[in-house]
């Protein structure tokens, strides 16, 4: 306005003087004049946006990532003011953990969509199998939850399947397995005419390139589970081979097509994927159509988001696998999985997940706007949502509940009742097993993620070894080839702390310290700081001695290893391949970031 007025007066003093300056000249003057107050406007602009943003303060921020430690191929839905998010868990049980939020930024865990073993079955499947990418979507009423399960013996190595509740803490449903749904990162789509479409990914006829995979979509007829009409391959990954339009130069940057999802807007469907492998090259883009099945227009600015340019030991790298929600107020977000590396190219925690900022103002959608664009920032503003009150998790687990708390975990599916909480109480009793960590077995091992590059985890133990096989403790592992077992045991007749070290498939066990302690009731402390990792104990509670000291923990997180997983810590208890009826009994648990 004020800009708007000045100029009018300036005309009009011209007109006063137009007899001492030519129309030429009059107007090159209004134009260098217009030029000058635009750039001065620019400039205050500028300045009034920077002095907004400098007065946002902590409270109205949040750092990334959104759910630490081991929580990769993150999907989200929103039901009124509620926000509902689901990751993959590979060979952990229960499978497909549910997350809950009011405010995108702080999640609570409230069940597992795979708790049963009749719902899943892990049994002989490799680490790095099990469950892989889910989507979670809902409509009238009805969450459903479609994922893939990979390396099941004696089963097609790829099955898809859904699950159903009309409460995301649960039941949810017994699976409902898709016949002929090859490929996997199954993901559903409610169209407004009432038609539902899966699309996954898959092998094409003709591989131009041994990762070359396709996106496909059909309709599916949710009732009877099955696809109905004909399949379209939507996106073929040979048409931008080589050609650097989404690689950048980076060939294998159109690896491994995944992770489709189908949004609509504005009566256009979008088609977001994840390329380029899960490791440094993993990358978001997007196309759109008048149709569903296509054909698709790529956006010109894809990739919408990735971090393969910017360094292998960037804050966070490997950026991917990402989903859209939208919330009541009409700001868009996205969630996606990325790794923090520390200790060098080294992932001890494995993919986790991030929440950025979307745009989606003009036909596109633009990943962090108001920041760098196409990239994730490990501080955001807080999206414009009312305040949640939550509860945080307590950091020590008594075990004085019914039932274990929602973040423990075992590896495979338990088919024997071998912990209890009932046969001492305060106390949850492991029963030592011949399964060993080591092994593809279900071993008794309850466990919890690791959230932090620095944390504490101690435990008290009650446990009397009764022969040198037996022993019990706490296990640091990413999966059965890497792990620290730091277990009491017996040698010589005598009680014994050990600190054993697996470093690869090829690799035995290896012993880094041992020391004789005097009691039975023992606290076990397993300190973390960065890449390494310290291991005490007490006999008494007050008095603490170091077993070992700066054990260098990057094992556990090495990059190149093919691992899908993060890494867990917990109570670990075995008689090592012979029978036994001893048990061991912890007293509690705490962990602390």
């Amino acid at each position: 306005m004020w800009m708007a007025a000045f100029v009018s007066n300036f005309l009009i003093n011209m007109n006063k003087t137009e007899s001492k300056t030519s129309v030429v000249n009059r107007y090159f003057i209004i134009s260098i004049f217009i030029l000058s107050l635009t750039v001065i406007s620019v400039t205050i602009s500028f300045g009034d946006n920077s002095v907004k943003k400098s007065k946002i303060t902590k409270s109205q921020t949040f750092k990334n990532p959104i759910i630490p430690g081991f929580n990769p191929d993150p999907s989200i839905c929103r039901v009124g003011s509620d926000y509902y998010l689901v990751t993959s868990t590979f060979e952990y049980f229960p499978g497909v953990p549910v997350y809950h939020s009011k405010d995108l930024v702080n999640w609570q865990l409230i069940g597992y969509a795979l708790n049963r073993p009749s719902q899943l079955d892990l049994t002989g499947v490799e680490c790095s199998g099990g469950i892989y990418a889910p989507t979670l979507r809902y409509n009238n009423g009805i969450f459903y939850m479609i994922t893939t399960i990979v390396g099941q013996p004696q089963k097609p190595n790829h099955q898809n399947f859904i699950v159903t509740a009309k409460n995301p803490a649960g039941p949810w449903s017994e699976p409902h397995f898709i016949e002929n749904a090859e490929g996997i990162d199954p993901s559903l789509f409610f169209d407004d005419d009432g038609k539902v479409y899966y699309s996954g990914n898959c092998l094409p006829e003709n591989r131009v390139w041994d990762k070359h995979r396709d996106i496909w979509t059909q309709e599916i007829e949710i009732n009877t589970w099955k696809l109905i009409g004909d399949r379209k391959i939507v996106l073929d990954g040979s048409e931008y081979y080589k050609s650097g339009t989404l690689d950048g130069g980076i060939e294998s940057g159109v690896n491994n097509y995944e992770a489709p999802h189908i949004y609509k807007k504005d009566g256009k469907y979008y088609l977001l994927i994840s390329h380029g492998g899960t490791s440094n090259n993993h990358a978001v883009s997007i196309w759109n159509s008048e149709n569903v099945f296509g054909p698709y227009k790529m956006n010109p600015a894809n990739p919408i988001l990735t971090h393969r340019d910017l360094g292998k030991e960037y804050f966070f790298t490997s950026t991917g696998h990402a989903d859209f929600v939208q919330t009541q107020n009409g700001e868009w977000w996205t969630v996606y999985l990325a790794k923090r590396p520390y200790g060098g190219e080294n992932h001890i925690m494995g993919r986790e997940t991030f929440l950025s900022p979307v745009n989606w103002d003009n036909e596109w959608p633009v990943v962090n706007p108001d920041g760098n664009i196409g990239r994730g920032d490990t501080v955001h503003r807080m999206p414009i949502l009312p305040k949640w009150e939550f509860k945080p998790q307590a950091a020590k687990d008594e075990f004085n509940e019914k039932e274990l708390n929602l973040y423990w975990n075992f590896i495979r599916t338990l088919k024997d009742e071998w912990w209890s909480l009932n046969k001492r109480k305060g106390f949850l009793r492991i029963n030592l097993r011949p399964e060993t960590i080591g092994e593809k077995v279900n071993p008794s091992f309850i466990g919890r993620r690791v959230e932090s590059k620095n944390f504490e985890a101690t435990s008290k133990m009650r446990f009397n070894p009764e022969n040198d096989a037996e022993e019990a403790g706490l296990i640091v592992e990413r999966d059965r080839n890497y792990y620290f077992k730091y277990t009491l045991s017996k040698q010589n007749g005598k009680n014994v702390l050990k600190l054993i070290q697996k470093n690869g498939s090829t690799s035995s066990d290896s012993l880094l310290a041992v020391s004789g302690v005097n009691k039975s009731d023992i606290l076990l402390k397993v300190k973390s700081e960065g890449v390494y990792f310290n291991f005490g104990y007490s006999e008494d509670g007050k008095n603490w001695k170091w077993l070992m000291e700066d054990v260098d923990g990057r094992l556990l997180g090495l990059a190149g290893s093919g691992r899908f997983t993060g890494t867990f810590i917990g109570m670990y208890a075995s008689s090592n391949g012979g029978e036994s009826q001893n048990h061991a009994d912890f007293d509690w648990f705490e962990y602390i970031d």
